[in-house]
């Protein structure tokens, strides 16, 4: 097997891969990619609701021995963290129209992603960072979640996310895991980091991933949902 350092790298080069070559999938029909849009966005509901979630409750009981010297007045710093990853990205998805010219909103939305990626990269470098394993299933989720996240930003930003966007933000996966590579790791940093990149996919997750009201989106929705919340619960995650 694999050292984790290199396991970790892989995971990176597998987001990177999405990114580059997300908009080179072409569907039968539309059909067909609402009900792949739909399978993803059941990983993703299930792995925050399965998996997520219940971490960020055992990394509260750390992060709170660390920190409560510094934030005596400040609870649940964990669920903070995850609250303003949760505001930031609703911020900008709503700020959209504020916005008098396109490359603002651009700048805006992609900064706050590119700040995501780095996180991302910094805390799947981590093994024993309980947010990342094992590092399969979370590869796993990220790269649907990524898949649907790049798919709306295209959506969205159209020429200038394929000209730039993906580019900076594929650095910017990088340039995190040589960070956490370089830079020794505390588990309360950790902490921190995934609560708030969990903050920030359940927004995103929210937002732009749940199925229209479309019966084969919906069933195909469900059945992913259920089948990964299996995968999780068969192995104690």
């Amino acid at each position: 097997m694999l050292p984790y350092l290199y396991q970790s790298f892989v995971a990176i080069l597998i987001f990177s891969i999405v990114h580059l070559f997300a908009n080179k999938v072409r569907w039968v029909n539309f059909t067909a990619k609402s009900r792949f849009l739909s399978l993803g966005s059941g990983v993703a509901i299930a792995y925050i609701f399965v998996d997520l979630l219940p971490k960020l409750s055992k990394n509260e009981t750390l992060v709170r021995g660390a920190l409560d010297h510094i934030f005596p007045y400040i609870e649940h710093h964990v669920y903070v963290m995850a609250l303003l990853g949760f505001l930031l990205f609703f911020v900008v998805d709503r700020s959209q129209s504020l916005w008098n010219k396109r490359s603002g909103y651009f700048l805006l939305s992609l900064s706050s992603y590119a700040l995501l990626n780095f996180l991302v990269g910094y805390a799947v470098v981590d093994k024993d960072n309980p947010e990342v394993r094992p590092i399969v299933l979370f590869t796993f989720a990220m790269t649907l979640h990524y898949f649907m996240n790049d798919y709306s930003l295209r959506e969205a930003h159209g020429v200038l996310y394929d000209l730039f966007g993906k580019w900076i933000l594929i650095a910017s996966l990088f340039l995190g895991w040589l960070t956490g590579s370089f830079f020794e790791l505390s588990a309360t940093a950790v902490a921190l980091v995934s609560a708030f990149i969990g903050g920030g996919v359940i927004m995103n997750v929210t937002r732009h991933e749940l199925p229209s009201d479309n019966s084969n989106s919906l069933g195909a929705f469900l059945l992913a949902t259920i089948a990964y919340t299996v995968v999780l619960l068969s192995i104690g995650s």
